[in-house]
C-alpha cells in the first residue's frame, strides 16, 4: 500500500488534499490535533469517493508527540513507509505584531515551522 502523511488534514485545504490524494491510489493518513468529528467526516468522505485512509493525532508542534505517535504506526507498519509527506498544519493568530502576545507568537512558530521540522524530520 502507498501512504500519504496529510499534516492538518481534516479540514479546509488539508481535506481537499487527502480526497486528491485518494484519486492517485494513496492510502491517507489524516493528522490532526484536537478535532476528531472532523478528521472522522474526511475519513468517511475518502470512504465514500472509493479511497482508503486512517486518522492519525498528534501535535506537529510537539517534537515528542510527533516521534511518539509515528514510531508507533511504523512499529505497527514495519514494511510500510510514507512516500507522499504534506505539511499542511498551520495556524494564525489575528493580531497587530504591536498586540500580539510572546505566546501567540511562539505558538504559531512552533506549529508553522517547528512542525514542518519535526514531521518531515521523521520522514
Amino acid at each position: 500500500m502507498r501512504y500519504a502523511l496529510v499534516t492538518g488534514g481534516s479540514r479546509g485545504i488539508g481535506r481537499a488534499i487527502s480526497l486528491k490524494l485518494i484519486t492517485l491510489g494513496y492510502h491517507v493518513l489524516i493528522n490532526y490535533k484536537s478535532n476528531a468529528a472532523e478528521a472522522d467526516l474526511t475519513l468517511s468522505m475518502i470512504k465514500e469517493a472509493g479511497g482508503t485512509g486512517s486518522t492519525i493525532k498528534f501535535d506537529v508542534s510537539d517534537a515528542q508527540d510527533v516521534e511518539s505517535v509515528l514510531n508507533k504506526w511504523q512499529e505497527e507498519n514495519p514494511e510500510d513507509y510514507v512516500e507522499v509527506l504534506v505539511n499542511n498544519a498551520g495556524i494564525r493568530q489575528d493580531a497587530l505584531l504591536m498586540w500580539m502576545e510572546n505566546s501567540q507568537w511562539k505558538e504559531v512558530l512552533d506549529t508553522n515551522l517547528g512542525g514542518f521540522f519535526y514531521v518531515t524530520r521523521f520522514s
